[in-house]
């Protein structure tokens, strides 16, 4: 008996080491899971350019900073201007995963591109380069270094309808662009890091232009010859289109964007886009629907992010209210549409962290779309886009039909 004993006895010390040796190691492997869980490309976010109001006396950038985390986004996208500090403040308040910045945007290349202003960017771009992955080496960050909507400041005085621009301002933006993206290629290459990532983008903002009328604009004349990592859509121009035809927006950017090795796809993605609230008398539900509706048609699209413009809305009616670009009205209330997307957020943590302790890794971001698109605030979306493109289709039918018609009796009167 006393032999038995000392027999269970040491069974029950040997499996007690197997489980001590073993449980840091799981401990470990749980930890990286629960990282990954955190820091995974939840898709949507926002924007914090401008605010037009306030509710504290922080920093405007601070304040929206804090509201775009409590709604529960990792991600970020402000104008630092030629600050490459802002960043490190924005950061050290609020740990997001994902930052977009405009930095050194401007239009000084219209007149050509001087050596002097090619070398500036260049080592202002290194230099913030080589600090982010310093600085946040190993920490799973990802940082997208851009610019305002590059079309206008390629066209003259936001001039929808000209046709051709200047050989000069072609060339000095293809050089602008090409001289950015050199500098972070080139300071990653020279600066060893881990698990950190900067990325150098485009943002065009009228593709319909060039796709439709043969325009001269960014995405035909500029993007084909550069190396850039990712493009920025800022969309207002296709955001009305069925679902159908903005597709072929994204398609046709895609054929003008160069291929690259080692940058993560998607590599288009909307950097802004909305409908204000006063484009429907300041109608939180219709505002709400109408954006969902928009967002569930680029979401179905081969796009990494959807960045909503904005938290607090930057621009007036000329009668002095607020537009209403917003998730925050101008009083402080949360809107429906700022609800509905804190509801998708937060449904898709919990469907990660759920799919993650089940498989033992994230999903892949096809699985996580799909999560998305079966989502019951996308899929009332869906339905309500799905009845906009068969009145799209039954318009372009009558059109093609009239038009048909009109040939017939041209050529009868001939």
């Amino acid at each position: 008996m006393k032999k038995r004993f000392q027999k269970v006895i040491s069974v029950l010390l040997c499996c007690l080491f197997v489980f001590g040796s073993l449980a840091p190691g799981v401990k470990a492997e749980s930890d990286e899971l629960q990282r990954e869980v955190e820091r995974y490309n939840y898709v949507i976010g926002t924007n914090a350019f401008a605010p037009g109001y306030q509710f504290t006396d922080a920093d405007p950038l601070s304040e929206v900073a804090d509201q775009i985390w409590a709604w529960g986004s990792n991600m970020i996208k402000f104008s630092a201007g030629n600050n490459d500090g802002l960043v490190d403040r924005i950061l050290e308040e609020h740990d997001f995963d994902y930052v977009f910045m405009w930095y050194r945007s401007n239009a000084y290349f219209k007149d050509g591109y001087s050596e002097a202003e090619a070398r500036a960017d260049y080592d202002a771009f290194y230099g913030l380069t080589q600090k982010l992955l310093k600085k946040y080496n190993e920490t799973g960050k990802e940082f997208f270094l851009g610019h305002w909507e590059g079309d206008w400041y390629y066209i003259d005085d936001y001039n929808k309808g000209q046709e051709k621009v200047d050989d000069t301002v072609t060339e000095g933006m293809i050089a602008w662009i090409n001289t950015r993206q050199k500098a972070v290629d080139d300071a990653k290459r020279d600066t060893p890091h881990k698990d950190v990532s900067v990325w150098n983008y485009l943002e065009l903002n009228r593709p319909t232009d060039a796709m439709k009328k043969g325009y001269d604009r960014v995405v035909n004349r500029v993007l084909p010859f550069t190396n850039v990592d990712y493009v920025s859509y800022s969309a207002y121009d296709s955001k009305n289109s069925s679902k159908r035809s903005l597709k072929r927006v994204i398609d046709y950017i895609y054929e003008n964007l160069p291929e690259k090795s080692g940058v993560p796809g998607p590599r288009v993605f909307i950097g802004e886009v909305a409908e204000p609230a006063s484009q429907f008398d300041f109608n939180d539900r219709r505002h709400c629907n109408a954006n969902l509706r928009i967002m569930s048609k680029y979401l179905q699209c081969d796009v990494r992010f959807f960045l909503y413009w904005e938290m607090y809305c930057n621009e007036t009616l000329p009668d002095g209210r607020s537009s209403g670009y917003w998730l925050i009205d101008d009083n402080g209330n949360k809107t429906l549409l700022y609800k509905k997307l804190q509801t998708l957020l937060r449904d898709g943590k919990e469907y990660v962290e759920k799919y993650a302790k089940k498989n033992g890794r994230v999903p892949s971001d096809s699985e996580y779309r799909s999560f998305l698109l079966r989502h019951p605030v996308i899929v009332k979306a869906r339905i309500g886009v799905f009845f906009e493109d068969i009145i799209d289709l039954f318009r372009s039918a009558f059109v093609k039909q009239n038009e048909t018609v009109f040939d017939q009796n041209e050529r009868k009167t001939k």
